[in-house]
């Protein structure tokens, strides 16, 4: 059970072809050519649905049950949807933030990958305002305690 537009079999509007994103697999920047679904659809959000889908889908060994944790990132969309300081593109950026501190909660802050994503929203995200730069960091830190979270209870699997 899927809630708020994000997970797998989402539709590319106006199109009859179901959207392929791959964020983990790009950049973690503007001007990756990757859009979401609906116009309210976060991509860094539906990404991390999708990652989570398949670690569900494709663990053997110790069955992990992914329907919570997809409500969850439900809950933070629609979370990040009402913060007030944000923009569209802030709000995407601010999903980013999440997706980025779920990565460093689930593989470690020393990883390469999670140092990679957040060096590279550090850079995307200079210019913002006061405000959203505390919703960011509010919602990195959010994701870095759903990220620990997550590892502990899925038996320290890697999302990457």
């Amino acid at each position: 059970m899927m809630h708020a537009g994000v997970g797998r079999g989402r539709r590319v509007a106006g199109t009859k072809r179901k959207r392929g994103m791959g964020m983990a697999g790009t950049k973690a920047g503007g001007g990756t050519g990757t859009q979401a679904g609906g116009a309210r659809e976060l991509v860094a959000i539906a990404e991390l649905a999708d990652m989570l889908w398949q670690l569900g889908a494709e663990s053997t060994d110790v069955p992990v049950d992914v329907a919570p944790y997809l409500d969850g990132l439900g809950a933070i969309a629609r979370h990040i949807q009402r913060m007030k300081p944000l923009d569209a593109g802030s709000r995407e950026l601010a999903a980013r933030h999440y997706y980025a501190g779920v990565i460093a909660g689930a593989c470690g802050d020393d990883s390469a990958i999670a140092r990679g994503v957040s060096d590279s929203l550090v850079k995307q995200s200079g210019g913002a305002s006061r405000p959203a730069a505390r919703c960011f960091a509010v919602l990195a830190r959010t994701g870095r305690r759903h990220g620990r979270v997550f590892a502990a209870q899925s038996g320290d699997r890697v999302l990457v």
